[in-house]
């Protein structure tokens, strides 16, 4: 919950008091009390105007958004029937979808892919490219199903149908076809998911008048929340349900368009709003006071955005000056994997102890991003859960790496139900094209006759009927396993087994046969070299490592409201914790490479907004981030650990945007400006400023002559081009 005072802000009263028959944008930073905003201006549209609830309509953008202003709304507006319809954008064309439907204007789908089911579109999606593959149309292993899933939902957001006349692919032509292919096996299922929602309620709009007339037409006022996140089609069903009668307030922040990868662009907020609707006068509204985080965090995260060109340019200060906000960035400077954890973690383990695990998030760019600093909790105990996915010693990868050091370990001994079961689990991981049930078969057989699973694999290998190629392969494995066991003999370290065992099966080539060349594939294969770089750190052999493995309780015996939340920036993007940790923000990770897929419409390229430059989306996602702290942001910048080579994380470089924050100057100045004018001059001599942080300080001290004639003087100022350091702390 932001900290909004009782009495509306001169910004906010503006946006409640907003004349009708005028359309809005608000641009609101982050934590500027939007919500309340929101609220206040349906209750005043309704019980100070006049308008009809059921002529107002509020559109939220997820369900947690939608459940938030319905009981705040309520709190205002006491009685339901003098409340108006929240709305997420799913949840309306669903409702109109089955009216559709029960006025006979549209069939009943056999199949909905929602909630639960949501994974159906996906397994229909590589039915179509198996489809392709199979009859000669597309190679094997030539597109990526993570990049087929991307461009589709792009696709649908943008309203483009597939065809060789329409949907378009800047770097692949198959792609396309298995776009096509899945429509239709979409269709012949009578299948409707939430992607097609949108597309089909426009439909019905269009194809019937009368009806989208009852619907909406009674409509004078829409509100819409976080508009910075809707993508074409979203953008579409908007102006029809306003239509030419409705006045549209749009509520959001450019710098926060995170979900691009989904269709979003700050375009839809920032140059086409109004182009669609009723032609009437905008006005636009900056909240720029935030009340969730203190003076310092406000400008450093400024310091960051600031950077970007596509934005509407706003400021973003404190609400109250003395409110204090710790910026922590945190280097390591010993360069060796695991210590920047572990002090992340000790410093976590005190921060519980004061205030409690509730009021902490962890957050990573991907899950995958935050697994080192995961196995630090661990092992110092601290309970967490994962929003999203299982524990780090449950991942796929690792339990690999794992069940070959238990084969190696019992290569020498009798066969058993535990070893039989670990052996099958690995024997075609890679891929080794080995015949599963005669395996299982001669270990079953095996393990009556008490043999071990050396003179097992033996017998197969010498049996007259085993064919050559099965021979070699089994050389392969049986030579691993001895390398295995000499390995242990010589009590080789955890470090140096799995990096053997690592390189041996080519685990990284594996990834990208079973998942593509995606993100799926690059994050399982840096969550092998983390491990291996943490190994490394924590000293542990190949029987701690299984120890750990089979030990670990992310839990440690706590219940859920006493675990450490672990999440995405893009989960988080909304919500606000006093203590925030981004345990490792690098170059590779924070910004990271590549961007969303180029996708458009061949009858129309021009018809959706380009794609943001790569480094701007990462810098929106990077200030989503840092600014849902209250109390204290932590960043960790680790270095390459050592001996381990510069690939054992994905850069050995603190992310740029950690240098953008402007910490160390930032922090000097803005306590010179609470001593005295003549601090203050001396600071900005030493730092430079930004004309940024200039503004900000006269509306922190609005009254005080002598801090506004500083500013006046170094006015024309820029930050100095040297890089400063991090703080360290």
């Amino acid at each position: 919950m932001n900290h909004t005072p009782v009495a509306p802000t001169t910004e906010q009263t503006a946006v409640i008091n907003h004349p009708l028959r005028h359309h809005a944008r608000v641009l609101a930073v982050a934590g500027s009390g939007k919500t309340t905003t929101i609220v206040l201006r349906v209750a005043h549209l309704i019980n100070e105007l006049g308008v009809a609830p059921g002529a107002v309509r509020v559109f939220a953008y997820n369900a947690l958004a939608r459940n938030e202003l319905r009981s705040r709304i309520e709190a205002v507006i006491p009685d339901k029937r003098d409340q108006p319809r929240v709305d997420t954008f799913h949840s309306f064309c669903f409702r109109w979808i089955k009216q559709a439907i029960g006025a006979g204007l549209l069939s009943e789908p056999n199949e909905w892919w929602l909630d639960e089911a949501t994974d159906r579109s996906r397994v229909m999606m590589y039915r179509a490219l198996q489809s392709l593959v199979g009859e000669g149309i597309i190679e094997e292993g030539a597109v990526d199903i993570d990049a087929v899933a991307s461009a589709i939902t792009l696709w649908k957001s943008g309203l483009i149908p597939p065809g060789a006349d329409r949907a378009a692919h800047a770097t692949s032509s198959d792609v396309p076809l298995v776009y096509a292919r899945y429509e239709e096996f979409r269709q012949e299922a009578g299948a409707l998911g939430f992607d097609d929602f949108v597309e089909t309620v426009l439909s019905i709009a269009a194809a019937h008048p009368e009806f989208w007339q009852r619907a909406v037409g009674a409509l004078r006022v829409v509100i819409v929340d976080e508009y910075q996140d809707v993508n074409f089609g979203q953008e579409r069903l908007i102006e029809a349900v306003a239509g030419h009668h409705a006045d549209v307030m749009v509520v959001g922040d450019d710098d926060q368009t995170i979900y691009e990868w989904r269709g979003a662009r700050p375009d839809y907020l920032l140059t086409r709003f109004g182009s669609g609707l009723a032609e009437r006068p905008i006005i636009d509204y900056p909240l720029t006071v935030s009340f969730r985080f203190g003076p310092l965090l406000a400008q450093t995260a400024y310091n960051v955005i600031a950077r970007n060109s596509v934005r509407f340019p706003k400021a973003l200060v404190a609400s109250q000056w003395h409110q204090a906000t710790i910026v922590d960035i945190v280097e390591d400077k010993q360069a060796t994997a695991g210590v920047i954890d572990t002090q992340l973690a000790l410093q976590l383990q005190d921060w519980i102890r004061q205030h409690g695990a509730q009021t902490v998030v962890v957050l990573g760019r991907t899950l995958g991003q935050l697994q080192s600093f995961e196995i630090a909790c661990l092992v110092e105990g601290i309970p967490y859960r994962i929003l999203g996915r299982g524990p780090v010693y449950q991942r796929r990868e690792h339990q690999i790496l794992a069940d070959y050091l238990r084969i190696g370990f019992a290569y020498h001994t009798v066969v058993d139900p535990g070893l039989t079961s670990c052996f099958l689990r690995i024997i075609n991981t890679p891929m080794r094209g080995l015949a599963r049930d005669r395996i299982q078969q001669l270990l079953v057989r095996a393990q009556m006759q008490g043999q071990t699973l050396s003179d097992a694999l033996s017998e197969l290998h010498e049996d007259a009927q085993t064919p050559q190629l099965t021979r070699d392969r089994l050389d392969q494995v049986m030579a691993l396993c001895e390398q295995l066991v000499r390995m242990f003999t010589n009590e080789a370290s955890g470090y140096d087994v799995l990096t053997w065992l690592s390189t041996t099966l080519r685990l990284d080539e594996h990834f990208v046969r079973s998942f593509g060349r995606g993100e799926a594939a690059a994050e399982r294969t840096g969550a092998i070299r983390q491990l291996i770089a943490v190994t490394a750190h924590f000293g542990w052999s190949p029987q701690a490592y299984l120890d750990w493995l089979a030990q670990s309780d992310h839990t440690a015996g706590h219940p859920e409201e006493q675990q450490v939340l672990f999440t995405t920036v893009y989960r988080a993007k909304g919500l606000e914790y006093d203590y925030v940790i981004i345990p490792a923000a690098v170059e590779g990770y924070m910004p990271a490479a590549g961007s969303s897929p180029e996708v458009f419409d061949r009858m129309d390229p021009t018809a959706l907004p380009v794609a943001s430059d790569a480094i701007e989306e990462e810098r929106r996602l990077f200030y989503v981030a840092i600014t849902r702290a209250k109390s204290l942001l932590t960043i960790g910048v680790p270095l390459p650990p050592a001996g381990l080579g510069r690939d054992a994380l994905p850069s050995t470089t603190p992310s740029r945007f950690v240098y953008e924050m402007k910490v160390v100057a930032t922090e000097q100045i803005l306590a010179s400006a609470d001593s005295d004018a003549s601090a203050l001059a001396e600071a900005f001599a030493e730092h430079g400023a930004s004309e940024g942080m200039l503004a900000h300080l006269v509306q922190y001290f609005p009254q005080d002559t002598q801090i506004r004639q500083v500013c006046t003087t170094f006015s024309g100022t820029r930050w100095p081009m040297r890089p400063l350091k991090p703080k360290n702390k």
